[in-house]
């Protein structure tokens, strides 16, 4: 057996269309720019958002699962549409505001654009937010208002001003509070406030457009359970070779691995996350001592309780597995009825539908992923391409004749092209590429 060594620095890659991307680009591109051309009546925005639903159909990674292209990309065109009407909305709220205001006191058109672009920023900082904790925080920043004359406003206590003050600032980073600059405040309140007065009559017609998009969208998407389905609807999801992380409303950070997928449903009982696909890190909010409202993970085998904790959740074909970096979590299989095992930090463990493993030590390995890398401790050559072709588009092969070659290293998933790159100078292998999307790794 050989071992090797390895430890690659990333480097920056444009992607490239896969074949199977061109053909569904060739065969169906026509047809949604005049499916979205009859809903928005302009040829021009039609062309643009059938461009940018193939972008995000290129994130997903599973062009070559994709089985009914249409219904497909119309879901995923009915959500660029969504936001397009809200995007209209919100220009149109503004605008509106800023020609009911005396002439010296309205902005120069050059400093309008800039503006619906700030306008737009911020709206997507605050989305999700409660509409209290959004009222308040626009209150602060765009009227001025003291807590005081805020809680008069709302109707509530001085210290909860202070708790959704707290609570969209997490959310809001400075970066974006700083985009309030370019805005005129009373125009901006009246576009983004979710307590404003009722909408004209064009934008009435516009909400409900939208609305209706989201209600069919949803539908389209929950009709069906294939994995591309369920994934794109997540409530947050990431593409392929993707890292991103999201705090919720009370606190906990999520961060998602490439391709992953993940449900949020907190209410009175219970904080929820469903992880619909991938791998995910919990860091839980202050609230996970809360009995009443216990932090969830729900995968197809079971459930995983955080005990005031930090820990990873893998979805796999059949089973999960957990990881656990701080404190402790309990696993509970969905079909063992009264079986739960306690996992403590530095431990990690599977569990089946019917079944728990073992607990084991936890290596940094398992974590790797949350700083951006991947750790091969004298992997298999096929089980190490198989885990890195989760972070790359396209098929990556292994021949069976160099399979078992071993190596170890850390290795920057930046760039998976640079680590494929290097391997034949380390190991005796060389790398047959049909295009970027299409690679297998066979003996020298």
């Amino acid at each position: 057996m050989q071992i090797i060594l390895i430890t690659f620095l990333p480097v920056s890659v444009n992607p490239l269309p896969s074949p199977t991307f061109e053909t569904l680009y060739l065969d169906h591109h026509a047809w949604l720019r005049s499916w979205l051309h009859r809903r928005l009546d302009n040829s021009s925005e039609a062309s643009d958002l059938a461009q940018d639903t193939f972008v995000n159909v290129i994130t997903t990674g599973y062009v070559e699962e994709i089985r009914e292209p249409r219904p497909f990309l119309a879901t995923i065109a009915r959500r660029l549409l969504a936001h397009h009407h809200r995007r209209h909305i919100l220009e149109s709220a503004y605008l509106e505001a800023l020609a009911a205001l005396p002439p010296d006191c309205t902005p120069a058109p050059e400093m309008r654009l800039m503006a619906l672009q700030a306008l737009q920023e911020v709206d997507q900082a605050l989305a999700g937010l409660p509409p209290a904790v959004k009222e308040t925080f626009l209150l602060a920043q765009l009227e001025g208002l003291t807590y005081e004359q805020i809680a008069a406003r709302l109707d509530v206590s001085t210290s909860s001003v202070k708790q959704y003050l707290a609570r969209a600032n997490r959310q809001c980073i400075d970066s974006v509070c700083e985009r309030f600059n370019q805005l005129h405040g009373a125009a901006a309140y009246q576009a983004l406030s979710p307590m404003r007065k009722p909408a004209s009559p064009g934008r009435r017609k516009s909400i409900a457009l939208l609305l209706g998009l989201g209600a069919a969208g949803g539908a389209g998407v929950f009709g069906s359970r294939s994995q591309p389905w369920q994934q794109l609807a997540a409530d947050l999801h990431t593409g392929v070779g993707e890292q991103r992380e999201w705090t919720l409303s009370d606190g906990t950070r999520v961060l998602l691995n490439t391709s992953s997928a993940v449900n949020v449903r907190f209410d009175g009982k219970q904080r929820l996350l469903t992880l619909v696909a991938g791998e995910i890190r919990v860091i839980s909010g202050h609230r996970t001592t809360d009995k009443e409202r216990p932090l969830l993970v729900q995968t197809a085998e079971g459930r995983v309780r955080a005990l005031g904790t930090a820990f990873t959740v893998r979805q796999q074909d059949g089973r999960t597995e957990v990881a656990v970096q701080q404190s402790a979590v309990e696993m509970t299989p969905a079909a063992a009825t009264g079986s739960v095992r306690l996992l403590r930090a530095g431990q990690r463990a599977w569990f089946t539908a019917a079944d728990i493993g073992p607990a084991l030590p936890a290596s940094a390995d398992h974590a790797a992923w949350t700083l951006g890398a991947m750790v091969a401790d004298n992997m298999r050559l096929d089980d190490f391409l198989m885990e890195l072709g989760r972070y790359r588009c396209g098929v990556l092969r292994c021949d069976p004749a160099v399979a078992g070659l071993r190596l170890s290293g850390v290795f920057p998933l930046k760039d998976t092209s640079a680590i494929l790159a290097m391997l034949p100078a380390s190991l005796p292998v060389r790398i047959r590429s049909v295009s970027r999307y299409w690679i297998t790794v066979d003996k020298k």
